[in-house]
């Protein structure tokens, strides 16, 4: 009697094991749904406060370089420079970031070098860098005064208006900087 008895006992435990047994996996699960779900809310107010940072700091850079040319009016720079490369034909004008005007003794420069050039046999293609992104439109306006404003000592120098091709081109670095025009002194074809 004691036989059937201890497997009567054994049959009444097992439903009780079982059931404790998924109580607990259930509140296992239940408990992950409660974490993975926090976490999630904390990674999308994690990564929504990084780029609101990005944006303020893109935006704060560019009121700062607005602002920056509205309190200058776009100033004469007393950091322009020059580089002359007679190997390769071309000039190098550096402008300070908050100038677009010519230094008359960088005119001066400019206009001694390309005196050295015939205006019947060369042209000048002048080139300012594209600002980095399509929104900058402030620093593609500079870009294009910095570039008219060569291009009017290149015509003080002699050139003809057609001999004379502004254009900007892809954003690349001169010494670490994005402030530059460079004039290109360029033989014309012979007919």
């Amino acid at each position: 009697m004691s036989d059937s008895e201890d497997e009567d006992m054994g049959a009444i435990a097992w439903p009780g094991f079982v059931d404790i047994l998924s109580s607990v996996i259930i509140m296992f699960v239940f408990f992950l749904m409660i974490i993975a779900g926090a976490l999630y809310i904390y990674t999308m107010i994690y990564i929504s406060k990084v780029k609101s940072d990005q944006v303020a700091e893109q935006v704060e850079s560019e009121f700062e370089f607005l602002f920056k040319q509205q309190q200058t009016e776009f100033a004469e720079s007393e950091e322009q420079e020059i580089i002359v490369d007679s190997e390769e034909k071309t000039l190098v004008v550096f402008f300070g970031e908050d100038a677009i005007s010519i230094l008359p003794e960088v005119k001066q420069q400019i206009q001694d070098e390309l005196s050295k050039y015939d205006p019947e046999l060369y042209t000048i293609k002048i080139t300012a860098p594209r600002a980095k992104r399509t929104t900058d439109i402030t620093k593609r306006k500079v870009a294009v005064a910095r570039m008219f404003n060569v291009r009017n000592t290149v015509l003080d120098a002699g050139y003809p208006p057609g001999d004379a091709i502004p254009k900007l081109t892809e954003t690349i670095e001169i010494e670490d900087t994005l402030d530059w025009t460079k004039i290109e002194i360029i033989e014309k074809q012979q007919p």
